[in-house]
């Protein structure tokens, strides 16, 4: 496989050469669309979809429902269809419920908690289900209304004690946080503007039971089932969206398919529901895996091994046993062992010239964890300290600039490197259609990065 050949697959399969006709379908050529920053769900879709508008997104989120947000890879909030999500549950949240559960029981039992419970468990237990039978007497409710009905998450806590983004807070966040990660609870409509992050809460049940499903009609790369895809980073100390330390080998092998308990750490009897509704997905661990690698090769391969294992968060182990079930071709990438789907060996049609503008954390710039083939020597200025990549300009399958949205209104591109007067004339003009889509709206990434910092002055 070339780099040529790399590069025509990025953008034909991401829809960035030639854009998609639905949300749905620019969310499906990249499995997810990272969801740290609710920003960068729009200008992703922005970048993939012919006249899309932020009402085509709200759309396909909050009324039809046909796309979900859901926490995945690397503790990390991601967009996708309803299916994947299931899939995305199965292969990645679990193991993520029960890291953060044995964490979260230990700061309140022994860190920073001015009363140290004395059986966090079954503390968490309780407050874990009180919260979840107040959010379906509501239907729908904010933090703060969770809050209302339920004191106890007003408790405070010391988050990463000793380091130098120590912080402390209400468990508040927490807990919403270990209800969604074990399938209890979905992140909804948000209030405020579509960039906001305070969202409305709702039952996951209650949710699903008014979206919208339809058929995938994905081809052989979907494999046995719905596959998914997730991840995003984030700044230290967060503790949400965020790499923090959550990288290869930190998985848990916890041995758990859809059964009772998960792997999520929730202790029987707990009153909590059961997290995955009968309609979804019904795939074990090893099932989902084996779809999820299925659909990230369609969409990201070939590729090395480490960058699927980097990409789910997955132990050696996790990764080693998906593979095995998917059976990949093996190629070579410039003298590197890689692997892609079987039967997708053919060479994918180049495009023709393209340009694009996308935003910070886009599921294609952080597709892959080896990345010099697309990002070059720009490295140090499109990313921050944690490893978050800012808004880039990219052209023919790599990054060639940054962009960002100044207070004015304007998009301010930069551009690092010499692509020719033809190419940097339709730069230009993706930057001020950019511009006039986001009318009176200012985006400012979550994570700033060099080169966005110092354009946006």
């Amino acid at each position: 496989m070339t780099l040529a050949q790399r590069r025509a697959r990025l953008g034909v399969r991401h829809h960035l050469a030639a854009r998609a006709t639905t949300v749905e379908e620019a969310v499906d050529g990249v499995v997810a669309l990272h969801a740290t920053d609710p920003a960068s769900v729009y200008l992703s879709a922005w970048s993939r979809v012919r006249d899309v508008s932020v009402a085509d997104v709200e759309d396909a989120l909050y009324s039809r429902r046909t796309l979900l947000r859901v926490l995945g890879m690397r503790r990390t909030v991601f967009v996708t269809d309803i299916a994947t999500a299931g899939s995305v549950q199965a292969a990645c949240s679990y193991d993520v419920a029960a890291r953060q559960r044995r964490l979260l029981e230990k700061q309140l039992g022994t860190l920073g908690h001015p009363e140290n419970v004395p059986r966090p468990g079954a503390w968490l237990d309780e407050v874990m289900a009180s919260v979840e039978k107040a959010l379906r007497a509501r239907g729908s409710a904010t933090a703060q209304q969770l809050a209302d009905d339920e004191p106890r998450l007003r408790q405070q806590l010391l988050m990463a004690k000793g380091k130098p983004y120590e912080s402390i807070g209400n468990v508040t966040s927490r807990v919403l946080f270990q209800l969604a990660a074990e399938g209890h609870i979905v992140r909804g409509r948000p209030r405020g503007s579509w960039q906001s992050t305070q969202y409305h809460w709702s039952p996951l049940t209650d949710w699903l039971a008014g979206a919208v499903v339809p058929d995938s009609g994905r081809g052989a790369e979907a494999g046995a089932g719905a596959g998914s895809g997730c991840g995003a980073e984030a700044g230290p100390g967060s503790g949400f969206g965020v790499e923090a330390g959550a990288g290869p080998g930190s998985g848990v092998e916890t041995g758990a398919g859809p059964g009772a308990g998960r792997g999520s750490g929730t202790s029987a009897g707990s009153g909590l529901s059961d997290p995955v509704p009968a309609d979804w997905p019904g795939l074990s661990e090893a099932e989902a895996r084996a779809a999820l690698a299925r659909r990230w090769l369609h969409a990201f391969g070939p590729a090395p091994v480490a960058d699927l294992r980097w990409w789910t968060g997955w132990t050696a182990g996790q990764t080693k046993k998906a593979l095995a079930a998917v059976a990949p071709a093996e190629v070579d990438l410039d003298g590197e062992p890689a692997i892609v789907l079987p039967g997708d060996l053919a060479p994918v049609a180049a495009p023709g010239p393209w340009i694009a503008l996308l935003p910070a954390l886009d599921p294609t710039a952080m597709g892959w964890q080896s990345r010099d083939w697309y990002v070059g020597p720009h490295r140090p200025a499109l990313f921050d300290r944690s490893g978050n990549i800012g808004p880039t300009v990219w052209s023919d399958g790599r990054i060639v600039g940054a962009w960002c949205h100044r207070p004015s209104g304007e998009v301010a591109v930069r551009l690092l490197e010499d692509i020719g007067a033809d190419k940097t004339a339709a730069v230009d003009a993706e930057a001020a259609r950019l511009g006039e889509w986001l009318g009176e709206a200012r985006v400012v990434p979550k994570f700033r990065t060099p080169a966005e910092k110092e354009l946006a002055g």
